[in-house]
């Protein structure tokens, strides 16, 4: 009686353990070992802001999809200026908008046979940035430290005004509308 119900049991517990592998594998951000960072440029000199990110996940799937969500408190931002960061949240409207947010995918990702191995990726997602929300492209590198930590950095540019914020002036000269953004995440699987 007992073999039977183990002979039952076997491909029970055989499909359920397929199951697991091809689920894939969930990284969870280490907010302490990443950051986001902004970049603008005004004539009289650059500005650049940097916070950590208030949570992420990343999904690497068996068919070398690459799942991402991250997002950040525009409030945590802080460029060593504070006149400038009150600023920032003023024409970001932080209390009305108060995260950036970014959800996206990669195909073609395969982690490397040995460690640690670097592989281009480009992401396609949305940014929800001041309750707007645009298609982006983000090109990085995610480099795969061992088989259960995972880091990525890369760069890429946005338009103020495509996200409806109104550009900081000082001296009544006006930032450019580029904004770069300068993702630098650390991801480690979940429950190793």
């Amino acid at each position: 009686m007992i073999g039977r119900r183990l002979a039952l049991l076997a491909p029970l517990l055989f499909s359920l353990s397929a199951a697991a592998q091809d689920a894939g594998k969930t990284y969870a951000l280490k907010k302490d070992d990443s950051s986001l960072t902004y970049k603008m440029k005004h004539p009289a000199h650059e500005v650049v802001g940097t916070a950590k990110p208030s949570d992420g996940k990343a999904r690497l799937l068996p068919d070398g999809t690459l799942q991402v969500a991250v997002r950040a408190n525009i409030k945590d931002f802080d460029s060593k200026n504070a006149n400038r960061d009150a600023h920032m949240m003023e024409v970001t409207e932080v209390a009305k908008y108060p995260l950036v947010d970014f959800k996206g995918a990669a195909s073609g990702v395969k982690p490397p046979a040995s460690f640690p191995g670097k592989v281009p990726v480009t992401l396609k997602g949305q940014l929800t940035f001041h309750g707007v929300k645009q298609n982006v492209e983000i090109p990085v590198t995610v480099v795969f430290k061992s088989p259960t930590l995972v880091t990525t950095d890369g760069a890429f540019d946005i338009s103020l005004e495509a996200f409806k914020i109104e550009r900081p002036s000082l001296l009544m000269v006006k930032v450019e509308d580029k904004l770069v953004l300068e993702p630098r995440l650390t991801f480690e699987v979940e429950g190793k």
